[in-house]
């Protein structure tokens, strides 16, 4: 099973040294990959319900710190050149998919075909609205934008006619990925997000749920993969824990027995830690427990 890690992009230990030393522990460490997470602005007043705590309340204050995940991802993979670079996740609805799909297809390049990109349709409403971009509606624009990138990063002409997005003239877009295409996980864990999995995606990227809805989760999907006529087992399974559950040598033994093919932590965001002590204590125990 491979390892990643959340970079320090948000919060307290948000920086460029602290992105390239904990990019180079990585590395050393024997993780295969590095991510960042995703919001462009931060409302001062956050009601909507935030689907990754129990208590659904948004608790990050609006001046907390938070980098642009694919212009840090550029800067991480520069200092660690082995290691694949992820999303976790970036918002779509909220982004034009023409110049996304040229941003990504631009990393993908100039990485040497490292980047894996988790997507989700977005949760916080108030973002949406602070950016210009309708939040009714986001899960299908969002799948329409993946759509249209793939159509981009194929190299052909690319005319599209689609009921949220259309192309006024034929364009091409280059230079291509490097391995031709990326790889799409989709975030979330409700029905609509695992049947855009099953009809769209190539894997699920779950966050922050429990092992036990991991495992429900994952049934779901292998019914929804089979109703569309796909092999569930074609599918990536990148889990990020979070706080929801201790990796340890349970929690990782039953990873291992779910099929789970990738695993990445948490780097804390609310507590400043000095030096990174914390969080390079927590990637050597992963790494043992894991075999990294």
């Amino acid at each position: 099973m491979k390892l990643g890690v959340i970079l320090p992009s948000a919060g307290p230990n948000t920086g460029a040294d602290n992105i390239v030393a904990t990019a180079r522990l990585a590395a050393e460490l024997g993780f295969d990959s590095l991510w960042l997470t995703d919001h462009v602005v931060l409302a001062e007043r956050v009601d909507a319900v935030y689907p990754y705590r129990s208590h659904g309340r948004w608790d990050y204050p609006p001046d907390t710190p938070w980098l642009d995940p694919l212009l840090s991802l550029a800067w991480a993979g520069a200092a660690a050149p082995a290691l694949e670079l992820g999303t976790s996740v970036l918002v779509l609805p909220i982004r034009n998919p023409v110049l996304l799909a040229k941003q990504v297809s631009s990393l993908d390049y100039l990485s040497g075909g490292r980047v894996i990109l988790g997507v989700g349709a977005g949760w916080m409403e108030e973002e949406f609205d602070i950016i210009g971009e309708p939040f009714a509606g986001r899960g299908a624009r969002a799948e329409e934008m993946v759509a249209l990138m793939r159509r981009y990063w194929s190299g052909e002409s690319v005319e599209f006619e689609g009921r949220h997005y259309r192309t006024p003239a034929p364009a091409r877009m280059y230079p291509r990925p490097a391995r031709g295409s990326i790889p799409i996980l989709w975030g979330g864990h409700t029905d609509a997000a695992l049947r855009r999995v099953a009809r769209c995606g190539d894997g699920w990227h779950p966050t922050q749920i429990s092992l036990d809805a991991l495992e429900e989760g994952l049934g779901r999907l292998r019914r929804y993969c089979e109703a569309a006529g796909r092999d569930p087992d074609s599918l990536s399974v990148i889990v990020r824990p979070g706080d929801t559950y201790e990796v340890d040598e349970a929690a990782h033994a039953r990873h291992v027995a779910l099929g789970v093919d990738h695993m990445v932590i948490d780097t804390p965001i609310k507590d400043a830690d000095p030096g990174l002590a914390r969080l390079r204590a927590r990637m050597e125990r992963v790494a043992e427990i894991c075999g990294g």
